[in-house]
C-alpha cells in the first residue's frame, strides 16, 4: 500500500506529449510504478506553435500555487494573458471587442514545464508502443523492435494516429473534415510597432468567406512573455477539396504527409498561393504577420472519435480517444482532463476494472459533447459561412465558456 491508501499498480503510457506527460505525472505521484514510452529519438519539439490555456491545462501547476511552468526555484511565467478578444474588418479597423481574459504559451513550453516535473529515469524515448496483449494480471505492451512488457494498465496518449485504437476500438474512423489550418509564428519585434500594438493585449480575428484567421501573442525565445520580445501565432482556417488536399499534403521532395506538413516542407506552389490570398483579402496586421512568417505549416483537420475507450486494461486518452477540431481550443485540454480523471478514478482504490469502467463512461460524455461543438462551429465558419464577429457562442472551453 502506498501513502494514499492504494495498492501500486504497474503502468505504462504510449506516449510522450502533453496528454500522456500530465497523466503519467499524476498517476507517479499517487504512488503507482510509471513508464512512460515515447517513440521519438529525442525529446518532442516543434509540435505545434501556440496553444490556448484554459484552466484544465495549467491545473497542475495551479494546484500547487504556481502559475504554469513556476516551479520552486521561482522561474518566470510561461503562459500570459491577453486582455481582448477582438475581430478586424478588411480595413484593419475593429468591429468587435470582447474582454475574455484567455491564456496562451506555446506547445513547446507547456511540454518541456511538464518534462521537467516527471523522474528522468520515468520517460524513455525510442520506445514505439504497437500493439499489446491480454494476461492473466494485465497487458502484455509490445515495443516496435519485439520487446514486451507486462503491466497492471496501459495507457494509450499516442495521439489520432494511435497504434494501439485499433485493439480499444477497431472500427473507428478518422474522416477528413475539408479544410485545413495553416500556422506560423513571427517574433513581435519583425512586425511594423503600429502592426504589433494591434496583437498587444488581444487575441485578433477575421472572419472571410468561408474562412477565418486568428493571431495572438505566445512566449518568444527564452519563453519570455515581455511585450516586444514574443512571437505571435496565426492560424489560417483554409478549405481544401479532397483532391486538393492530397496534393497539398504532398512536400517538396514528394514526401505524402496524411496529417501535418513540418515548417519549411510545403511546395513553393501553396506557400505563394497563401502569401498572394494573405496580399488580396486579409486586413492589414494580418497581412503583414503571414506575410513575414517564412516557414509556414499545416495542419489538417480531421474528426475521430472511438466509441469506446476502454477494453480489458487498456485505456485511451486525448486524441488517441477523440480528435476535437480546434476551435474550442480545447484538445490539450481535454487530453489533460483525461489523466486528471484517471487520477481520481484509480486515486479511491477498489476495483480496477470498475474504476476503469467508470473514468470511461465520464470521458466518453464530456467527449461527445466538445467533439460536437467543436464540429458544429467549424461547419459554420468553413462551409455555411455564418459565423460572424462577437458571436458569444464562439468561446473557447472544455466545460464551457473559459473552462
Amino acid at each position: 500500500m502506498t501513502s494514499s491508501g492504494i495498492n501500486p499498480l504497474q503502468i505504462a503510457i504510449a506516449g510522450g506529449s502533453i496528454g500522456g506527460l500530465t497523466a503519467g505525472i499524476l498517476l507517479h505521484e499517487l504512488g503507482h510504478d510509471v513508464h512512460i514510452y515515447e517513440r521519438s529519438t529525442n525529446a518532442l519539439e516543434g509540435r505545434g506553435a501556440g496553444i490556448v490555456v484554459l484552466p484544465m491545462t495549467e491545473r497542475y501547476f495551479t494546484e500547487r500555487g504556481s502559475a504554469l511552468g513556476e516551479g520552486q526555484a521561482g522561474a518566470a511565467d510561461v503562459a500570459l494573458t491577453l486582455t481582448n478578444w477582438s475581430y478586424v474588418d478588411e480595413s484593419g479597423a475593429i468591429v468587435d471587442e470582447a474582454a475574455t481574459y484567455n491564456r496562451f504559451t506555446s506547445w513547446n513550453t507547456l511540454y518541456r514545464a511538464l518534462l521537467e516535473v516527471l523522474p528522468g529515469d520515468r520517460y524513455h524515448l525510442s520506445h514505439y508502443v504497437t500493439g499489446c496483449v491480454p494476461t492473466a494480471e494485465g497487458v502484455a505492451v509490445q515495443f516496435e523492435h519485439g520487446e514486451s512488457r507486462d503491466c497492471d494498465l496501459l495507457v494509450a496518449a499516442d495521439g489520432i494516429a494511435s497504434t494501439v485504437r485499433s485493439i480499444v476500438s477497431p472500427h473507428t474512423t478518422t474522416d477528413y473534415a475539408g479544410y485545413v489550418a495553416w500556422r506560423g509564428t513571427v517574433l513581435e519585434s519583425d512586425l511594423e510597432p503600429d502592426t504589433a500594438a494591434v496583437f498587444e493585449d488581444a487575441m485578433v480575428y477575421q472572419v472571410l468567406n468561408h474562412a477565418h484567421i486568428l493571431a495572438y501573442a505566445i512566449p518568444g525565445p527564452g519563453d519570455s512573455i515581455i511585450p516586444g520580445e514574443r512571437a505571435l501565432n496565426f492560424v489560417w482556417y483554409r478549405n481544401a477539396p479532397g483532391p486538393e488536399f492530397e496534393e497539398l499534403m504532398v512536400d517538396r521532395n514528394g514526401v505524402h504527409r496524411p496529417a501535418t506538413m513540418p515548417p519549411g516542407l510545403a511546395q513553393d506552389r501553396f506557400v505563394a498561393e497563401l502569401r498572394q490570398d494573405a496580399e488580396r483579402l486579409l486586413a492589414p496586421q494580418l497581412r503583414e504577420l503571414v506575410l513575414a512568417c517564412e516557414e509556414p505549416f499545416i495542419q489538417a483537420i480531421f474528426d475521430m472519435a472511438a466509441d469506446q475507450f476502454v477494453h480489458g486494461r487498456v485505456a485511451l486518452i486525448g486524441d488517441a480517444a477523440t480528435a476535437l477540431r480546434p476551435h474550442v481550443a480545447a484538445g490539450t485540454a481535454k487530453a489533460c482532463a483525461d489523466g486528471w480523471a484517471l487520477r481520481d478514478h484509480l486515486g479511491m482504490g477498489g476495483d480496477l476494472d470498475a474504476s476503469l469502467a467508470e473514468w470511461e463512461r465520464q470521458q466518453l460524455e464530456l467527449a461527445q459533447t466538445v467533439a460536437g461543438k467543436s464540429r458544429r462551429m467549424g461547419e459554420r465558419a468553413q462551409f455555411e459561412s455564418t459565423m460572424v464577429p462577437g458571436d458569444p457562442e464562439w468561446r473557447f472551453g472544455l466545460f464551457g465558456p473559459g473552462n
